[in-house]
């Protein structure tokens, strides 16, 4: 059975519960890399082309996402599965609901620290009926092992 998962607007009360998961999570991906200073945290809940939200599972935290709006297109800047919800499902349906949440252009860059993460999205984007025009590209960052662009269709 799939677990009951759902995306919803990461409150700025909840900051510093982000700044310790993301101390976490960065440290995993880019052991080399300082934490983030609480300001670029804070940062996240003050520019308005950010969007910080929580993944939960059956009302329990199970991770966040980080979604910036830049140009013309969406980028998903972080997707975070905390690793006791890893393998069950939870990355994928959070990945999807935070993709349709935003029709329209996409990028995407791929981290290549953790082995599971191009496995997961190299397999999870080509799957997704709403997605038209997927193309993979050079990493954007020196962390990530390539990219993709893509459109979501907008279904409503």
């Amino acid at each position: 059975m799939r677990p009951d998962v759902s995306v919803n607007t990461l409150q700025r009360s909840d900051a510093a519960w982000l700044h310790e998961v993301t101390t976490a999570y960065f440290h995993e991906l880019v052991p080399s890399v300082p934490p983030l200073p609480t300001q670029e945290i804070d940062h996240w809940f003050e520019d308005p082309d950010c969007y910080v939200l929580l993944i939960t599972v059956e009302n329990e935290r199970a991770g966040f996402s980080l979604i910036d709006r830049v140009e013309e297109h969406h980028e998903l800047a972080e997707l975070c599965v905390l690793p006791n919800w890893r393998d069950a499902g939870v990355g994928t349906k959070a990945a999807t609901v935070c993709l349709e949440r935003f029709p329209g252009p996409w990028a995407l860059g791929v981290a290549s620290a953790l082995p599971g993460t191009a496995r997961f999205w190299d397999g999870l984007l080509p799957s997704l009926s709403g997605i038209e025009g997927l193309a993979r590209g050079p990493a954007l960052t020196p962390y990530q092992s390539h990219s993709y662009t893509f459109t979501i269709r907008d279904n409503t």
